[in-house]
């Protein structure tokens, strides 16, 4: 989950093990400052998400506005996440261009809506998990979720109507 999420962010390997590294000890040295057994997860998901955004911003300070890119076609996603089985070339070139045009759309979304549905659909969090992890009402993570596959549906559904003229 560490280095998923650096590498999601920073889309390189050699960095992201570094900064997966870097998280790993700061809980190691902070591991006393955790409340509740069951807030680990979210605790570390946070440790490694500022990690890689303070990377970035001391990378490139003016390129790194109010967004992160989330690497599509990284091979760490397909790790992650299960491939349905292709039965032909052909379809197997499609799945990988429609999870690259999803992640396009997904990378548009604002930060915070991008962070929950994140966690949500391509993580497998509950609500109530992500609510823990990030600090938030219930009410708000429902509204981000809603909000995020509006947009969503509003993007991909501009694309695929433009694609298919």
């Amino acid at each position: 989950m560490v280095y998923a999420t650096c590498y999601r962010l920073v889309k390189s390997q050699s960095d992201a093990e570094d900064l997966s590294q870097e998280v790993f000890i700061e809980v190691f040295r902070s591991l006393n400052m955790i409340r509740k057994e069951n807030d680990l997860s979210g605790w570390i998901f946070k440790i490694a998400y500022n990690k890689s955004l303070s990377f970035l911003r001391k990378r490139n300070p003016v390129k790194l506005t109010n967004s992160v890119n989330i690497d599509s076609s990284t091979v760490e996603l397909d790790k992650m996440h299960k491939r349905a089985e292709s039965d032909s070339p052909h379809h197997s070139m499609e799945q990988a261009e429609t999870r690259r045009i999803v992640f396009q759309a997904v990378d548009q979304l604002p930060d915070n809506q991008k962070r929950v549905i994140l966690l949500h659909k391509f993580e497998n969090y509950s609500q109530k998990e992500i609510c823990e992890q990030l600090g938030l009402s219930l009410v708000s993570v429902e509204s981000l979720i809603y909000r995020a596959k509006t947009n969503l549906r509003k993007s991909l559904f501009n694309y695929f109507k433009h694609y298919s003229k």
